[in-house]
């Protein structure tokens, strides 16, 4: 069962996995920037040094494998029809999403090292396909993740799912707004 997420909790990560994979770190409960307001750009973190380069000048990075640009490459198909013909029981469909549960999994576990975060939380289109690949992604995680970091961790799903950013980005401008004029 792939549980949802909603509330801002304490030390939280979100990741989106659409179009580019996107990021924000949540930390005490506000959005942590970083010192020139560009931080959490989990999607650039590398995930092998010789892989393809990525728009930011960067090889190999998370996005060059989850992302849904990652995934045509990979199969040639939309998230959505891998979705569907994995629920239908294609095996090659099912196949794939263990694989991307895998890289996944292997780019988590070294922001989890950094962060050791109470919970990840999966947004964007991709995660439709959640099911299919969260427990690739968690036994990667339990397989790459000392356990004293990864006590307690929780694997969720934005419960806005492809809406998350988009929610996200509102929220900041809100806080920014509230900040200035309170």
């Amino acid at each position: 069962m792939v549980r949802c997420w909603s509330p801002i909790s304490q030390s939280n990560r979100l990741l989106t996995l659409g179009t580019g994979v996107g990021g924000a770190i949540i930390l005490d409960g506000k959005l942590f920037t970083g010192h020139q307001g560009a931080a959490g750009e989990l999607g650039l973190i590398t995930l092998n040094p010789d892989g393809s380069e990525c728009n930011s000048g960067n090889r190999g990075s998370l996005e060059q494998y989850v992302s849904v640009g990652a995934i045509r490459r990979r199969t040639g198909l939309e998230p959505a029809e891998l979705g569907a013909l994995a629920q239908a029981g294609d095996l090659n469909a099912l196949t794939f999403w263990q694989s991307y549960g895998a890289d996944l999994g292997a780019g988590l576990a070294s922001l989890i090292y950094v962060l050791t975060p109470e919970a990840i939380v999966i947004g964007g289109g991709v995660s439709a396909s959640a099911e299919f690949f969260f427990p690739s992604v968690q036994a990667e995680i339990e397989r790459r993740v000392l356990p004293s970091s990864r006590a307690g961790l929780q694997l969720l799903v934005a419960e806005l799912g492809n809406q998350a950013g988009m929610v996200g980005a509102a929220k900041l401008a809100w806080d920014k707004y509230a900040s200035c004029c309170s």
